[in-house]
């Protein structure tokens, strides 16, 4: 006598997922949520750029040649910068320091040194007068964040974002 009620359970019940597939209605339990990827945006904007350190400085005049001239500088000092995240951006100071670099067109890193002694060359063209300086710049960012977690909730935030650049500045004077 088991068995009838059993087949009669059965076939209701796929009657019943039957005609919601007929109306539009899904089978899929009420409980089954969407799963999106875990993914982090981030839209950088230069807010400062200052001199760290600069470890030399000076005036390369060339006014009274024809002749393009090259001079090897040496810094006379050591310099380091530690660059730095405030906020949560989804990724690492070194994932920021990449992405600035090929967003932006900038060379900066996470962490940078400057070993006392460093030489550079500086190329002056003939009959000019330049300035220099050698050292360390600080670059900060401001990062606009856009998060879409596993649940699809997206979020916007904003952070900092502090990277080192060790950088050679030379301006005609």
């Amino acid at each position: 006598m088991g068995t009838p009620v059993r087949t009669f359970m059965a076939s209701t019940t796929a009657s019943v997922v039957f005609a919601g597939g007929l109306i539009g209605l899904s089978a899929t339990p009420a409980s089954a949520a969407e799963i999106c990827d875990n993914v982090y945006k981030r839209k950088y904007t230069e807010i400062s750029s200052t001199w760290h350190k600069v470890v030399a400085s000076g005036v390369i005049d060339n006014r009274r040649s024809a002749a393009t001239t090259r001079e090897s500088i040496t810094g006379q000092l050591s310099a380091s910068l530690t660059g730095s995240v405030t906020g949560e951006i989804g990724g690492t100071l070194n994932v920021a320091a990449a992405e600035i670099s090929s967003k932006l067109g900038v060379s900066v890193e996470a962490s940078v040194s400057i070993a006392k002694g460093k030489t550079v060359m500086i190329e002056v063209p003939a009959r000019k007068r330049v300035n220099y300086k050698i050292g360390i710049k600080k670059r900060e960012y401001q990062v606009y964040v856009t998060h879409q977690s596993r649940n699809c909730r997206v979020t916007n935030s904003w952070a900092k974002v502090t990277v080192a650049d060790s950088y050679t500045e030379t301006w005609n004077s």
